[in-house]
């Protein structure tokens, strides 16, 4: 029988634990420089991770949601050349390749050469997520829908341009598709996937013992909800508060969904100002610029998002007090590094890497997006912080991840997080002795 005195300690650890997680951080002044190296070695040995195209490594391509064209970019060798060493030379587009497992090869000389770039095949290198993987030194997670994949460390479920709203929503009012089926996958499947895949591992388990993944020392990794939502349709007569609240109501039963399968630690990511990439930047008008020069409109609904986002982590935070909710917060990096772009080795804050060149301020049109014929690749592309004007390059997918784990852009900060863990996991081991 576990002593009065045990029972008591595990109530003040969750009374403690709410009280410092619970507080709502504003979108004030941002400083701080980027901390010395946190080491986050050996802390979580298995990743499950969700979101939109800015997370999903592979999954999107393998249920076939991608249009032709995408990747087409990695036709030209010098191009893909150019995106992974930053040498000198750029390349133009045409055609498309297929690229399984999540990872994509282009080739040229009569495909006696090849280049391989990991990730999606929307961007020109590393995902957020695969630097987490890195830092924790476990293997990248793979692609749920990669079925020859080695699941051990974890599973990615997130879809590029996976929406909150019905794929009914889309196809009735003719939106957005942009580099994506009409018809998105939403939200929804990734919990479903990610329902199948532990009641596969209780079935199976390690050695066909069944049994579930230890919690206690698996992350949870929720990236942006809605922003594929607010690209799809943020020229139509939707209320973007309706949207948001749309959102945050699917976070919210999605983050219960995971919690009743024993998620412990779960890192939420919020939106970027959507409104300073070129797609909304080219598509809106400039009298409609904030002080950043972004787009203000649609950047004053993505900080609604984030803030109604943040109190209803501090809500589920009081709900779930045994386990720990990390608010990403994306908003913060990406605008402490608009701020000094160049001191993080910037020269192009707007203009997209790939793009339709035809004169225009941010190489963007929606008519011609990267990879379609006639678009270019930009000769350095860790100069510029956005790939194809909706998402940004591997080279800032780098500084957002060290402003999340060392940079103050995480709340509460990853540093907290793992000083919790060892907390708690001492705690648990005092009750079972």
């Amino acid at each position: 029988m576990v002593p009065c005195n045990k029972y008591a300690i595990l109530f003040l650890q969750a009374a403690v634990m709410v009280a410092v997680l619970c507080a709502v951080p504003s979108h004030g002044k941002i400083d701080g420089q980027i901390s010395s190296s946190l080491n986050l070695a050996g802390s979580f040995d298995t990743v499950f991770a969700f979101g939109d195209s800015d997370t999903d490594n592979g999954n999107c391509r393998l249920i076939g949601g991608f249009r032709n064209f995408v990747g087409g970019w990695l036709n030209t060798l010098k191009g893909a050349m150019a995106l992974q060493s930053g040498g000198g030379f750029g390349g133009s587009v045409g055609g498309a390749v297929s690229a399984p497992g999540g990872s994509a090869a282009g080739g040229s000389d009569g495909g006696s050469k090849q280049v391989t770039v990991s990730g999606n095949g929307l961007i020109n290198g590393k995902l957020i997520i695969e630097h987490l993987c890195d830092a924790l030194g476990i293997p990248s997670i793979q692609p749920y829908q990669n079925h020859a994949a080695n699941f051990s460390s974890g599973a990615n479920f997130a879809v590029a341009g996976s929406t909150t709203l019905p794929g009914s929503f889309f196809l009735h009012n003719n939106l957005l598709s942009l580099m994506w089926k009409t018809v998105p996958e939403t939200f929804d499947t990734q919990l479903q996937w990610f329902n199948n895949f532990i009641q596969n591992f209780k079935n199976k388990g390690a050695g066909g013992k069944g049994g579930k993944p230890n919690m206690d020392n698996t992350l949870f990794w929720l990236g942006g909800v809605g922003k594929s939502d607010f690209a799809r349709i943020h020229r139509v007569s939707a209320s973007s508060e309706w949207l948001t609240q749309q959102a945050i109501d699917h976070i919210t039963k999605f983050i219960q969904g995971i919690v009743s399968q024993g998620a412990k630690y779960i890192v939420v990511q919020g939106l970027p100002p959507v409104g300073c990439l070129p797609l909304d930047l080219a598509t809106s008008s400039v009298t409609e610029r904030d002080q950043n020069g972004c787009a203000a409109r649609i950047n004053n609904a993505v900080m609604r998002h984030n803030e109604l986002l943040q109190r209803t982590i501090g809500s589920l935070q009081k709900s779930f007090p045994k386990c720990v909710f990390v608010y990403a917060d994306i908003w913060k990096a990406y605008m402490q590094v608009l701020s000094g772009y160049h001191q993080y080795g910037f020269t192009e804050p707007f203009k997209a890497c790939c793009g339709i060149r035809d004169g225009s301020q941010y190489n963007f049109n929606l008519k011609d997006l990267c990879g379609t014929l006639g678009t270019t690749v930009c000769s350095e592309a860790n100069k510029h912080m956005v790939w194809d004007g909706i998402h940004f390059t591997a080279a800032m997918h780098t500084v957002i991840f060290k402003l999340f784990t060392e940079g103050g852009c995480t709340h509460p900060t990853f540093e907290q997080l793992l000083k919790i863990k060892s907390a708690a996991q001492k705690v648990d081991q005092s009750v079972g002795a």
